[in-house]
């Protein structure tokens, strides 16, 4: 999808990964890639140099971090993104949350205050990566007429060009890679593929993110309804199908969530009436 009102400084186009994820069919339904073309992309892996190698797998080491959190995670990613991709000085990664570009992770002093800019305006390059799901390349932030404020602020970091790549992570949160150079014209073809590949593995970073976290809430929602099951069923001397009966009827009343009640009567000791 090209960009709103695309100057000659700027250039936009659809992602790999956005393309990657409307080929996989999971917005519309359809079928996965056939497995042979899979194995077409693995064959492509021969056709590449040495340089090209090394880059990969100073990729792969990125996601490799011991016990790292997901902030941990994407921070090496952006050190990494900024090792390979010599020009970028700085880097970050957003998500575009409801509308609200939410800053996962920053690498530099430009980012932060780019960032909050942007959250506060609700304008600039990121937001429009994000959001358009296209690359933003602003070769010279001196000539960037789409977002005054944004590039009055960048030229005082002494931010003199950018590379925004977008990344996707399900269908409500939406996001970019960004990289920040203190050179005019820093961000070329092979930077822009490059910088593809860390967004995708930002993408895939984040998407993990959420999987444990989904599963940790399920654990501990878990853990909490077996409290006030036990609680009921040593009270009334019922059995667990029956305590656990009387948790959703409790819920339907109070229309509430059970995992809400059972937790309200694990702190209290009581099941929340409707009025509560």
């Amino acid at each position: 999808m090209p960009a709103p009102h695309e100057s000659p400084t700027a250039a936009a186009h659809e992602s790999p990964t956005a393309a990657a994820h409307q080929t996989s069919g999971s917005r519309d339904g359809a079928s996965p890639a056939d497995p042979p073309h899979a194995f077409a992309d693995v064959a492509a892996l021969l056709d590449l140099d040495d340089a090209q190698f090394d880059t990969l797998k100073v990729l792969g080491r990125a996601l490799h971090v011991n016990e790292a959190d997901l902030t941990r995670t994407l921070e090496a990613i952006l050190r990494s993104a900024t090792s390979v991709i010599r020009c970028a000085d700085h880097a970050g990664v957003n998500l575009l949350v409801r509308d609200r570009l939410e800053p996962q992770a920053t690498l530099g002093s430009a980012p932060p205050r780019l960032d909050a800019l942007q959250q506060r305006t609700g304008v600039g390059p990121c937001f429009d990566a994000s959001r358009e799901q296209c690359v933003i390349t602003v070769a010279d932030m001196a000539c960037e007429s789409r977002w005054p404020e944004f590039a009055s602020t960048a030229l005082e970091l002494e931010v003199h060009s950018m590379l925004c790549v977008p990344l996707w992570v399900d269908d409500r949160r939406l996001g970019s890679v960004s990289l920040y150079s203190a050179t005019t014209q820093a961000f070329d073809a092979a930077a822009g593929q490059l910088a593809d590949l860390y967004a995708t593995h930002a993408a895939v970073a984040l998407a993990d993110a959420q999987r444990t976290d989904q599963l940790r809430r399920a654990m501990a929602s878990r853990d909490v309804i077996g409290q006030a099951k036990g609680v009921l069923m040593e009270r009334h001397r019922i059995t667990g199908d029956e305590a656990f009966e009387m948790l959703k009827q409790a819920s339907r009343r109070a229309n509430r969530k059970l995992v809400d009640v059972a937790e309200s009567l694990a702190v209290t000791g009581e099941l929340p009436q409707p009025s509560d």
